[in-house]
């Protein structure tokens, strides 16, 4: 299963789950996940983020960034 079939599937688990009572609040709900599924989210988000953090950056980005500092660096 990979990381996108895993956070659907907590999530529509999530999303079948009744929320339950605010205390103090009548009428209002706030949503409720079960633990296994906070977990679950929890490495799937890690790990995409893990993943993201580890890449190059592109040269675009690179390219942008040296023109900024140059301009940076002009203004003083």
């Amino acid at each position: 299963m990979t990381m996108g079939e895993e956070a659907n599937k907590a999530s529509e688990e999530a999303a079948a789950s009744p929320g339950r009572p605010e205390a103090g609040i009548p009428g209002e709900h706030v949503p409720a996940l079960d633990p296994m599924i906070q977990d679950q989210l929890g490495r799937v988000f890690r790990s995409f983020c893990d993943d993201l953090v580890h890449q190059p950056m592109p040269d675009k980005l690179l390219v942008l960034l040296a023109r900024l500092e140059a301009k940076q660096r002009e203004k003083k």
